[in-house]
């Protein structure tokens, strides 16, 4: 007959726990990448409140007359600053969305404890 092939050479298909552990890791991934993002929003949020802040400071003291050249570069310089803040904030914001959808698909995968 042929050859006769030890039971251990088989191996057996994957498992739920398989799933568990592989997209485990990613969840875990994840929720990391969600925290950098997070805190790095909050931070821009404080950063742009502070220059908006300076900003008006600085328009009203240009209206006073106090050094109104100075302070319109000041202005500008705050402007071309609070736009790149906006602009990091909104992409921010796409990709927490990114997050949020890879999550959802996750949760068609794995059981509502992982995802």
């Amino acid at each position: 007959m042929g050859r006769k092939m030890p039971l251990t050479s088989f191996r057996l298909p994957p498992t739920e726990d398989t799933d568990y552990r592989r997209f485990g890791r990613l969840v875990r991934l994840l929720e990391r990448i969600r925290g950098e993002i997070t805190q790095e929003a909050a931070e821009l949020r404080q950063s742009g409140d502070k220059m908006t802040d300076c900003a008006a400071f600085s328009f009203e003291a240009m209206e006073n007359g106090d050094n109104p050249e100075s302070m319109s570069e000041r202005i500008d310089i705050l402007t071309r600053n609070l736009t790149s803040n906006r602009s990091r904030q909104a992409s921010l914001a796409v990709q927490m969305a990114f997050i949020d959808r890879t999550r959802a698909g996750l949760a068609r995968i794995l059981p509502s404890r992982w995802a």
